[in-house]
């Protein structure tokens, strides 16, 4: 996970650089596909818009939309940990969706496109779900002390950014192969890295505080992705 993280910032800032230069037309496409796991399922949809430069053709970076969701059944989410203590809710379920602003980057050889993209702003919403404290004993009891082996409301956080480097936010990343079939047509493959987050919802009036004083639970998930994909301009 943590060479997904580096690659695709080291290629953004790169690409940065690079194309500070004259540039050559935009294209653009639409990605629909999933990503598939054993109990997970993360549906996408992403329009993405491609600019390449004059002195080197082959790699390109774009910006672009994602509308995206996420599945689970039986999930823990887990806050931050902190001085040695990290706390979590277990769901029966979870489910978010969500719609992201994203950037990436590709190098593009023959008909093959191979980059990485990752979200930038995102809005998020689903369902709210109820999650288990589940603490035992505990000899020194902290800030979450009157919650302990209780369910609790949580929701998914409204708004997010850079979801791939803050723990506190939900969102999606991609690391993919696309083959262009034909003109207009083309089959992607890929890796999608994403992760999820809830926040405690208030109890009469009063925000809902776990030990450490945390309030946002997450996780991360990593799953294969297929998808078609369809040109829409040149």
């Amino acid at each position: 996970m943590k060479i997904l993280k580096v690659l695709v910032v080291a290629l953004l800032l790169n690409a940065t650089v690079t194309h500070a230069q004259n540039t050559s037309p935009i294209a653009a496409g639409v990605d629909i596909g999933a990503g598939f796991g054993s109990n997970e399922l993360a549906p996408s949809l992403m329009y993405h818009e491609e600019l390449g430069s004059q002195r080197l053709p082959w790699l390109r970076i774009g910006l672009g939309f994602r509308a995206w969701g996420y599945s689970a059944g039986r999930t823990n989410l887990e806050t931050e940990r902190i001085a040695g203590v990290k706390d979590y809710l277990e769901y029966r379920n979870v489910s978010i969706n969500g719609v992201s602003f994203l950037a990436g980057i590709s190098m593009t050889f023959w008909k093959f496109d191979i980059g990485v993209n990752t979200d930038l702003l995102g809005l998020t919403y689903g369902t709210k779900r109820h999650g288990y404290y589940e603490k035992g004993t505990v000899e020194r009891p902290g800030t979450g002390a009157r919650y302990y082996d209780k369910w609790l409301s949580t929701k998914p956080t409204l708004f997010n950014a850079l979801p791939l480097a803050l723990r506190d936010n939900s969102g999606q990343s991609e690391a993919f192969v696309r083959f262009r079939a034909g003109r207009s047509l083309g089959l992607k493959l890929g890796y999608v890295y994403g992760r999820v987050t809830y926040t405690t919802r208030k109890i009469n009036d009063l925000n809902v505080y776990l030990d450490n004083s945390q309030r946002h639970v997450s996780t991360v998930y990593g799953l294969p992705y297929v998808a078609l994909a369809f040109a829409v301009g040149q």
